[in-house]
């Protein structure tokens, strides 16, 4: 039997974006393919640190910045 998962959207970059209930930052990265070196990101207009990108779980309706750092010259 399989399990129905339920979604819920929020807004990355101020796009809604469809993702499962309960997804941590970090699944949302691996969702939307976005490689974690150089990038920070916001919930709420709050830094969220790397380290808790696991454990902090996305809450339907929540605003997302992702900030990509860039090399140039």
């Amino acid at each position: 039997m399989d399990l129905i998962k339920k979604m819920m959207t929020i807004n990355v970059n101020n796009q809604p974006q469809s993702i499962v209930e309960n997804s941590s930052i970090s699944e949302l990265l691996e969702h939307l393919n976005i490689v974690t070196n150089g990038v920070a990101i916001a919930i709420n207009n709050e830094v969220v640190s790397k380290e808790d990108w696991t454990t902090r779980f996305l809450q339907k309706k929540d605003q997302v910045t992702i900030i990509r750092a860039t090399q140039g010259g």
